[in-house]
């Protein structure tokens, strides 16, 4: 099922209701757990089994792209394997590291058809020679969470415009997320999106700072700010 409709609009709706509830992104995600879990439970679908017989949430955070990148200061590039090979050729010293997303629902399929160690994606040479034998996508669902919050009434707009360069860059990689595919045939994610939340009552600052932005079509980019 889509999943990005329903948890997007349970967050939005406490977000909006109890906009000083949540003090930090982790706050957020512990939130998306719970409405995840509790969705995905009624369905009896929150764990699957792996190939070879491990049982293993849906839901996790902090997993790693199917890809290296470079993420200094506030730009993002993806870096190819033949890329990586040639520059670390050329420089030893060089570095490009896979990136994380901060949630995600795996699809079950890709659980079930894999071992433990494919389905963590925690080994980048084990997951890099499963390419050619995948027939699913990884993942339902890829979430980046941004957030602004503010304590006081000062406008802090150097704060602000870091916060809105750093969901620029975590939303880049989203688009490279969700242009990766296995063989060029099966998508790696089936829906991603960015969810910024905000508590200023500068919103009018913010929503300028946020043009800075290019939306892609295949990720949406959702903002819930304090009314």
């Amino acid at each position: 099922m889509p999943f990005l409709e329903y948890l997007y609009g349970q967050i939005k709706s406490t977000f909006e209701k109890y906009p000083h509830r949540f003090f930090t992104e982790h706050d957020i995600h512990s939130e998306l757990t719970m409405i995840a879990t509790d969705l995905l439970r009624k369905e009896g679908t929150l764990t699957e089994k792996t190939k070879d017989g491990y049982m293993t949430s849906r839901i996790h955070h902090e997993y790693p792209t199917p890809f290296r990148c470079r993420m200094g200061g506030s730009k993002f590039e993806v870096i190819t394997e033949e890329d990586f090979k040639r520059e670390k050729a050329k420089n030893p010293e060089f570095r490009a590291r896979r990136g994380w997303v901060d949630f995600v629902i795996l699809n079950p399929y890709f659980v079930s058809s894999n071992k433990l160690g494919i389905v963590s994606a925690k080994r980048y040479k084990s997951f890099l020679n499963s390419i050619k034998e995948q027939k699913y996508p990884s993942l339902d669902l890829a979430l980046e969470v941004v957030y602004y919050p503010t304590f006081d009434e000062t406008r802090h707009v150097g704060i602000m415009k870091r916060r809105v360069l750093s969901a620029k860059q975590d939303y880049d990689k989203l688009v490279a997320l969700m242009k990766f595919s296995y063989a060029g045939k099966i998508p790696f994610c089936r829906e991603a999106a960015m969810l910024l939340f905000s508590n200023t009552r500068h919103r009018g600052d913010l929503v300028d700072m946020l043009k800075l932005i290019s939306v892609d079509e295949k990720v949406a980019f959702h903002t819930i700010l304090y009314r």
